[in-house]
């Protein structure tokens, strides 16, 4: 089936609206089911490489921008920029991860220029290649992977052996194959088409979550509502006001002896994390008050801190604090993975004036320790913020014994734009893939508790103070992909470079 040009540069345009809309919001999850199609019909009728490479970078050019529009906001807001700055930003942000798009596309006709159905088989291949490239490259930034607009409760299960990345290699299988059918509608694409949507539906049902033993702890996850003034930081004069920050003490103890009757083992307090600089090791009222909450509350606790490496005031680090119902500390967790003009700036950014759009004078130092806090109940394996939307990081942190994921994010970053929901949404597949309970603590929400489904098993509501009290459980074993890790998604490359090979020792067609 040929196209005209401007058919194809429309179909391109198309699938990053598609794109868009499967991911919140609007969040119309039906639509990724096809939303490569009309991208795949405009690459395998392209012959000219150059056109290939466009049509791919148009896709991604409508999809990062509908999806990330928030960027724009959030640099504006924070990072110090004007308007017509945070734009330049976006541009820029646009130029280092939309030749992924491009390079499919290119690869895609390249390939096209030699069977159509080959290319057609490459496609799922080659974009789960690319999307691992997302994760691993230029800082990583695999945030809306396609897998992730997936809502089928049997089917998201398959990320405990694939990651999200089987997901995205089944949507991308689906769209060639309805692709193929398109071109050749009385070929045998056809048959291999229904066949493949009996196979997902069957397999939906099959694979559907199974009922999970009853839970028996308690975790209390704290929501306080506290806005960000223009510079990033909470605005309550910060913690060394006695007043609010017992307040908050207060409010996890009194939700702990509400709800601790009912459970197992000493409760667990989650305080989210924060952007205002709180030195649990320099500060005497605030690691009083936290410790005092332990003991009184007779609970781990997790909190967020800033500590500095050797002390050193240019070298902070983004930590979270865990202690026992002692009020000892058992674990000093620093974030491994930071944010990109979160928490640094690229050091081939820093001719422009784009700055962190955290207060600290000092880059963040990256921690590189994956332990969890060790608890007689089990380990509590703890990941912060943007850490979420990395499968490969939040694995390693899982223990292979009992254990629960904890996630303290602050996503006011965000004020009421969709990226708050897209982050729950990549955070939810860390539980499928570890298959743990997940706790997630966050500012102004999302805050909720995840079961090893996927599943939300309690969400706090957004934008208010408040205190999730809900039951979880200590898990233990591994998954496949807990196990051995993304053997799936490097099999993917691996598949796709012996297709390339093929294609270019065989120019007939299939």
């Amino acid at each position: 089936m040929m196209m005209r040009p401007s058919s194809r540069l429309g179909a391109s345009i198309l699938s990053g609206i598609f794109l868009v809309l499967v991911f919140p919001r609007p969040d119309v999850p039906l639509l990724v089911w096809i939303a490569c199609v009309p991208l795949f019909l405009a690459l395998v009728s392209e012959t000219h490489l150059g056109r290939g490479f466009l049509w791919g970078l148009i896709t991604g050019i409508v999809f990062l921008t509908g999806s990330l529009y928030w960027f724009v906001g959030v640099m504006e807001s924070y990072g110090h920029l004007t308007l017509i700055e945070a734009m330049a930003a976006m541009v820029l942000f646009l130029a280092m991860f939309n030749p992924f798009w491009a390079v499919f596309g290119l690869i895609e006709v390249w390939t096209a220029r030699r069977s159509a159905r080959r290319a057609l088989l490459l496609a799922p291949f080659l974009w789960v290649a690319l999307e691992l490239a997302r994760t691993y490259l230029i800082t990583g930034f695999p945030w809306n992977l396609l897998g992730y607009a997936v809502q089928a409760k049997g089917l998201e299960q398959i990320a405990s052996v694939t990651a999200v990345y089987g997901l995205s290699f089944i949507v991308a299988a689906t769209s060639a194959l309805l692709c193929g059918v398109v071109i050749e509608p009385h070929s045998r694409a056809k048959r291999a088409a229904i066949a493949w949507l009996v196979v997902l539906l069957v397999g939906d049902i099959w694979l559907a979550p199974s009922h999970l033993p009853k839970p028996n702890h308690l975790a209390v996850l704290i929501q306080p509502n506290v806005p960000l003034d223009e510079s990033g930081v909470e605005k309550w004069a910060p913690w060394r006001n006695p007043e609010p920050l017992e307040d908050l003490v207060n409010l996890s103890i009194h939700v702990v002896s509400q709800h601790e009757q009912d459970t197992e083992g000493p409760p667990l307090i989650i305080w989210p994390e924060n952007s205002a600089p709180f030195f649990f090791h320099r500060d005497p009222i605030f690691r009083g008050a936290v410790e005092t909450m332990a003991r009184e509350a007779h609970a781990d606790v997790v909190v967020n801190t800033i500590t500095f490496v050797n002390s050193d005031p240019m070298m902070p680090q983004n930590t979270a604090m865990v202690l026992n119902p002692s009020g000892n500390v058992i674990l000093e967790y620093h974030k491994i993975h930071l944010v990109p003009m979160g928490e640094y700036v690229p050091g081939w950014l820093r001719f422009t004036r784009m700055s962190k759009v955290t207060s600290e004078v000092g880059d963040f130092i990256p921690g590189s320790e994956y332990g969890g806090a060790q608890t007689p109940n089990g380990t509590l394996a703890v990941f912060i913020c943007y850490e979420a939307i990395f499968p490969q990081l939040v694995r390693r942190l899982t223990p292979p014994g009992p254990g629960v994921l904890v996630n303290i994010s602050d996503d006011a970053w965000y004020g009421t734009s969709a990226a708050r929901f897209q982050h729950l949404k990549m955070a939810r597949f860390r539980a499928i893939e570890n298959h743990r309970y997940l706790l997630r603590a966050t500012n102004d929400g999302v805050t909720a508790v995840i079961d090893p489904y996927g599943r939300i098993a309690a969400e706090a509501p957004l934008y208010c103070r408040t205190a999730l009290a809900a039951s979880f459980g200590f898990i233990s074993g591994q998954t496949f992909y807990n196990r051995y890790g993304d053997v799936f998604a490097w099999s993917c490359v691996a598949l796709t470079i012996i297709i390339a090979v093929w294609s270019i020792g065989r120019r007939t067609a299939l």
